[in-house]
């Protein structure tokens, strides 16, 4: 996507402008609200998008070589009219998954602790879909950490990551605490957890490595 420079619009919010007579006020304390159109490169479909900014001071160098100082806006995208998708979800991962893992997707920019909690979601679906029940025979609900624990006992690697998900998902509850590369981080694994469970090429490359290397010869 790119920013279709003649429709970026910005202005100074009036709670900003208020402060303008305050002792010590500058450009760097003033706040923006903006909105524009992103086009996709390639379908030239159109997103829009708007959220907050500000100013940053912008030093730079003059054909004197000496240092003068500018400012520069800065943009911050809270909201799009089409979720971004942050990974490619795999074709065969299974709807409830892919649903949660869009949720995550909608609110990512505008609420990381509401994006972390449906990677949690997405991470109790995996389990579901690989027969790891929520409730138990007498229609008892399992806490995560015990479904994780017997899905250890399938697939280790998998069940670790599933973890790592929970834990992250866990602090979203508490929005102060996550933030937005810590989110970036459960995407991460969450795209490795899928393509091993759902596209399983890095895994059976695993396989064949581990079965030469016990052979000592060609498979």
């Amino acid at each position: 996507m790119r920013l279709k420079r003649e429709t970026l619009h910005y202005e100074e919010t009036a709670e900003s402008r208020a402060r303008h007579g305050e002792e010590g006020f500058d450009e760097v304390l003033i706040d923006l609200a903006f909105s524009a159109i992103l086009e996709c490169v390639n379908c030239k479909d159109k997103v829009a998008c708007c959220g907050s900014g500000g100013y940053a001071p912008d030093q730079y160098q003059d054909e004197n070589g000496d240092l003068n100082m500018d400012y520069r806006e800065e943009f911050y995208v809270r909201y799009f009219s089409k979720a971004m998708r942050i990974f490619s979800v795999p074709a065969k991962c299974p709807k409830s998954v892919k649903r949660s893992i869009e949720k995550s997707f909608n609110v990512f920019f505008c609420d990381p602790g509401a994006a972390s909690n449906h990677v949690r979601q997405s991470a109790e679906e995996i389990l579901t879909n690989s027969g790891i029940a929520p409730t138990d025979t007498k229609g008892k609900f399992v806490p995560l950490g015990t479904r994780i624990a017997s899905f250890k006992a399938i697939d280790k690697d998998s069940a670790d990551r599933v973890d790592a998900l929970r834990w992250i998902g866990n602090f979203g509850s508490h929005p102060e605490n996550i933030t937005v590369n810590d989110v970036f981080n459960a995407y991460d694994i969450l795209e490795v957890l899928l393509e091993d469970l759902y596209v399983g090429h890095q895994k059976s490359v695993r396989s064949l490595v581990d079965k030469i290397n016990t052979a000592k010869r060609p498979s």
